[in-house]
C-alpha cells in the first residue's frame, strides 16, 4: 500500500473517530511506545512508532497542526543519545494534550469567557503541542536508528493497521446498520 493510500485511510478513520477520542487514542499509544521503548525490543519498538507515527498524521489533521513547523522541529533539534531522554520526549505530547483538554473544558464551562482569552489559550496549546510533536517525530526517527529498524518495517505495520481499523469501521456500521 502506498503512503498516499495509507494517509487517505488514516484520515477517513480520524474524521470516523473524531478528535476526542482520537487524543484519547494518541496519548495511548504513546504509553505503548514509552513501553516499549523501555523493554528495548525491536520488533515491539517499530509497531509502535508505526501507530504512534498513524496517530500524529490524524492529530495534525484534526487539530489542524502546523506541520511546517512540526518538521523544522523534528528535522533541526539537538537529540540527547540516550533513552531515557527519548522517553522523557515520548511522553512530553501528553501533556501538551491534556492542555489542549484543559482549555477546551474551560471554554465549555465558561460560555462567556473573552473570545481573545480562548483563542490565546487554544493558540497557545496547539503550539506546545506542535513543538512536543516535531521533538517527538525525531525521537523516532532516533529510536528506529537506533534499532535498525528499516521504514519499510514501519511502512507493512501502518498499512496493516489503517486497513484493520477500516474494517472495524465497516463492520461497526454493518453491526448498527442490522440493529436499526
Amino acid at each position: 500500500m502506498s503512503d498516499k493510500e495509507i494517509s487517505e485511510l488514516n484520515l477517513k478513520s480520524a474524521e470516523h473517530y473524531g478528535p476526542q477520542l482520537q487524543m484519547n487514542h494518541f496519548t495511548e499509544e504513546l504509553a505503548e511506545l514509552i513501553q516499549a521503548a523501555a523493554e528495548g525490543d525491536p520488533q515491539h519498538i517499530a509497531e509502535e512508532i508505526a501507530d504512534v507515527e498513524v496517530m500524529i498524521e490524524q492529530m495534525e489533521y484534526l487539530l489542524s497542526l502546523d506541520t511546517v513547523y512540526i518538521e523544522r522541529w523534528a528535522t533541526h533539534v539537538l537529540l540527547a543519545n540516550d533513552i531515557q531522554s527519548c522517553i522523557w520526549h515520548l511522553a512530553a505530547p501528553i501533556k501538551s494534550i491534556n492542555k489542549l483538554r484543559r482549555v477546551n473544558l474551560a471554554t465549555a464551562a465558561d460560555p462567556n469567557m473573552p473570545r481573545e482569552e480562548v483563542q490565546i489559550k487554544r493558540q497557545t496549546a496547539n503550539h506546545d503541542l506542535e513543538t512536543d510533536i516535531g521533538k517527538l517525530v525525531a525521537y523516532l526517527n532516533w529510536l528506529a536508528g537506533c534499532y535498525s529498524i528499516q521504514p519499510d518495517e514501519i511502512q507493512s505495520v501502518k498499512s496493516y493497521k489503517v486497513q484493520r481499523t477500516r474494517d472495524r469501521i465497516a463492520q461497526e456500521a454493518g453491526t448498527n446498520g442490522k440493529g436499526v
